[in-house]
């Protein structure tokens, strides 16, 4: 018994570790504005002239379609490297390098200077992957750790900024996924590659649970409930590895029983039964049950129509 509650209580420690070792940012609702500071071309160039400056050699080149500015120490990229379009005479990429590999911010832009995604390197090693709208605001970062995504991705409304969705991650496998709209959060997967643990959603904008779904190793397993807008119960579906399995039920909203029909292994049971709001049981028959039944849950009222 002494060995069981160790074993276990070092099971949680490795799981709180492991979370806490995962990066986390702040939640924040709006995308980030960024400023660009990046210097033109008219105070780069020098009449393409090759200088020695902070014992570093900044060397300058063009070809038919740019003109690139690069600075070196000892034969190595060392410092900043930068791009501009011959044409438009507009930056195209701007990258900072030490000892000849990638340290610092990579940018990119569009022809008409605008940055629109960004690769953040720590000696070598790709750490961030940054997009970005044509508003300067960041609308989706995805954070890396050994080539792999680790850490919460973030996704942003390309258009208004707004917090989309964020998906936490540990050395590439997808741990939890949670959505947003209106500032509140509408939808929240954990998983383990796949579904796996209790899925939940909520009415956009109102923080009112809607549904309630139990994933084990992908597919919907136990009991999944579903509420509508005032958070009553009005639905209890129940799934073994994926099918349906038992009762499903509906509920009026002072939570007596609407309506019952009984799966086994995915298939419908010739037996229903409706019920009044008085309680009194009226038994579904067969035709309209087979009709219906790949459709439940619904308003066993609106069969009759």
């Amino acid at each position: 018994m002494i060995k069981k509650y160790i074993y276990v209580s070092l099971s949680i420690g490795l799981i709180l570790l492991l979370q806490a070792c995962t990066p986390q940012p702040k939640l924040q609702f709006q995308a980030s504005k960024i400023e660009l500071n990046t210097p033109p071309l008219t105070e780069q160039w020098k009449d393409g002239i090759t200088e020695m400056k902070d014992g570093h050699t900044v060397k300058r080149s063009k070809d038919e379609y740019t003109y690139r500015i690069v600075s070196e120490k000892n034969g190595l990229k060392d410092g900043f490297e930068r791009s501009y379009d011959k044409e438009t005479k507009k930056i195209r990429y701007e990258a900072f390098y030490k000892n000849g590999v990638h340290d610092g911010l990579f940018k990119r832009y569009n022809k008409e200077g605008q940055l629109y995604k960004a690769v953040l390197y720590e000696n070598g090693e790709k750490k961030e992957v940054r997009e970005y709208n044509d508003k300067k605001m960041m609308v989706h970062s995805t954070p890396y750790e050994n080539g792999e995504k680790h850490g919460v991705e973030q996704v942003f409304s390309y258009t208004t900024g707004a917090l989309e969705k964020r998906i936490t991650y540990n050395k590439g496998t997808k741990k939890k996924i949670e959505h947003y709209c209106k500032n509140k959060i509408s939808l929240r997967t954990k998983m383990d590659g796949c579904r796996h643990g209790m899925e939940k959603a909520w009415y956009c904008g109102t923080g009112i649970l809607e549904r309630e779904t139990p994933y084990n190793t992908c597919k919907r397993h136990g009991v999944e409930k579903v509420y509508d807008k005032q958070g009553n119960l009005i639905y209890t579906i129940p799934y073994r590895n994926g099918i349906k399995e038992g009762e499903v039920k509906g509920y009026y909203p002072n939570g007596k029983i609407k309506y019952k029909v009984t799966y086994h292994a995915g298939k419908v049971d010739e037996v229903g039964y409706v019920y009044d709001v008085k309680g009194k049981k009226e038994r579904i028959d067969y035709d309209t049950i087979m009709k219906f039944a790949d459709r439940l849950p619904m308003s066993v009222e609106s069969w009759r129509l």
